[in-house]
C-alpha cells in the first residue's frame, strides 16, 4: 500500500478514537475511556508502517 493510504487509515482511526472518547465522556463511562485509546495506538502503528514501507 502507498504511504497516502496508510496515512488515511491512521487519520480515520484517530477520528474514531476522538468520537469514541467524547461519546464515553458524555455517557459518563469514565472507567471505559481507555478503550478510546486503542484505535489511537493502532493509528500510530499504521502510520509507522507507512513510513517504514516508504524506505
Amino acid at each position: 500500500m502507498s504511504k497516502k493510504i496508510y496515512h488515511q487509515v491512521a487519520v480515520a482511526l484517530a477520528i474514531i478514537s476522538i468520537i469514541l472518547a467524547v461519546g464515553l465522556l458524555i455517557w459518563g463511562e469514565r472507567g471505559t475511556i481507555f478503550f478510546a485509546i486503542i484505535p489511537l495506538l493502532i493509528a500510530g502503528l499504521v502510520e509507522r508502517m507507512g513510513k517504514q514501507g516508504e524506505e
